[in-house]
């Protein structure tokens, strides 16, 4: 344990980490409570997984059963890997959610800002196996790989990883740069840092570039971001009760 906070102490007298870790939590702490005049938008609008899911994609109620029946046994196991149970990890919800997107959507890319331990990589990264096609690109911050903050991504199972680019930095350099290497995109989900200016910003840079019929998911709906993108976009997010306080919002492009 303690060398775990010696290596921590160390990794975070970086610059450039300590600036990116410091202005984030400003945000999320300080700015982002100006930002939350239309959560009562979000709470009439939540729906179950499985409503959510009919409503956003417009498959029918046996297809969405379908594959919410035959979820991943990583995600439905009694003997987890305690990696899954953080607080920071992905709900079931959210897991849930991405898996059925990507049957059901079949991506050729698809686009992740926020890692952590690995759960959602993990599950999208199973279900675009099962579909014999598609990438994930997935952006998170490095941490020190310790014992108290693990190596970004380590659940991801190494059978999976040709499918999967990693890369270590700040989403608001890296998802530009990315976004215009690929061109275009199929699916979106944030889960990263989920204050209103790095919500916004992720949302309205990723947009311009998901195709039709494409997917905007974001986690942690908890302050005005999602409502007002949908407001400049004219559409109407679908938005999924999860086990947290804070719902699932997705928004699909026509």
């Amino acid at each position: 344990m303690l060398a775990a906070i010696i290596r921590i102490t160390r990794f975070f007298k970086s610059p450039r980490i300590a600036l990116t870790w410091s202005t984030e939590f400003i945000e999320d702490r300080i700015r982002t409570r100006l930002h939350k005049n239309h959560l009562e938008y979000y709470t009439q609008r939540q729906l179950p997984l499985k409503e959510g899911l009919i409503q956003a994609t417009g498959v029918d109620s046996a297809q969405i059963e379908k594959y919410l029946t035959s979820l991943p046994e990583f995600l439905t196991s009694a003997n987890q890997d305690t990696g899954m149970k953080v607080n920071w990890s992905a709900t079931s919800e959210l897991a849930a959610a991405s898996y059925v997107l990507i049957r059901i959507l079949k991506p050729d890319i698809v686009i992740e800002t926020g890692v952590g331990a690995g759960v959602s990589s993990w599950t999208i990264l199973h279900a675009l196996e099962e579909n014999n096609g598609g990438r994930l690109i997935s952006i998170d911050l490095p941490t020190p790989n310790s014992e108290l903050l693990p190596e970004v991504g380590y659940l991801v199972p190494k059978t999976l990883r040709h499918r999967w680019n990693l890369r270590t930095g700040a989403s608001q350099k890296l998802l530009p740069q990315i976004l215009s290497e690929l061109g275009e995109i199929d699916i979106f989900l944030h889960d990263s840092r989920h204050s209103y200016s790095n919500q916004i910003r992720e949302y309205q840079c990723a947009w311009p570039f998901i195709k039709r019929g494409g997917m905007l998911v974001s986690d942690d709906i908890s302050n005005d971001a999602l409502h007002d993108v949908s407001q400049l976009w004219n559409r109407e997010p679908s938005i999924i009760q999860q086990s947290k306080d804070s719902p699932i919002g997705l928004v699909k492009k026509f």
